[in-house]
């Protein structure tokens, strides 16, 4: 169904583009995204900011970890029934909450973070992208993204398949290069 619905809506866009450009020619370019992102010398380094980020995060809940652990292992060395090993073992039970509600925030937050480092990144390849449309005058630019059957799982095979966009295109559309270059002298300039 939903590939029946694009292929209406790309037809619309082919049937009505040409009429409102007045005669003159199309000029369509093509992104393979996958490569942009690889090569964005901006999100290498969030990518490393994040993998920081991230090994903090699990020092932390390391540390309480070893921290609970331990003060379970001094609990079972108390006597059984004693009012010390209650208090101990109520004070276990009470960490132990509180280090799995600290573990759910720091997975909300990791999260939303890695989620704002992909929106960032997507905004400025899609503002690069718009710029080189205007400057160069392309009437439509389409995402590419290449898919390797052999390397994907069957959900992810599917799911790679039902979002692709373009099955073929010539080297001469495709602005990716241009994209990355321009992207990446932008962010070099910061």
């Amino acid at each position: 169904m939903r590939l029946s619905g694009f292929l209406s809506v790309l037809f619309v866009v082919i049937l009505v583009l040409p009429g409102a450009t007045f005669g003159k020619e199309l000029k369509i370019g093509v992104i393979n995204l996958n490569q942009v992102f690889e090569n964005y010398e901006k999100r290498k380094e969030l990518e490393e900011d994040f993998k920081d980020v991230r090994a903090k995060a699990e020092d932390i809940l390391k540390e309480k970890q070893d921290e609970l652990l331990s003060l379970r292992e001094e609990t079972q060395l108390l006597e059984m029934g004693s009012a010390t090993r209650k208090e101990r073992e109520a004070e276990f039970e009470r960490k132990l909450l509180y280090l799995q509600l600290e573990e759910e925030v720091a997975r909300k937050n990791l999260g939303a973070k890695e989620k704002e480092f992909y929106e960032e990144l997507y905004k400025d390849i899609s503002v690069e992208a718009e710029e080189i449309g205007k400057a160069e005058g392309f009437d439509l630019i389409l995402k590419k993204e290449i898919i390797e059957p052999k390397s994907a799982d069957l959900l992810e095979l599917r799911l790679k398949i039902g979002i692709g966009t373009v099955l073929y295109f010539s080297n001469a559309i495709d602005i990716t290069e241009k994209v990355i270059k321009g992207l990446n002298k932008r962010y070099s300039r910061r």
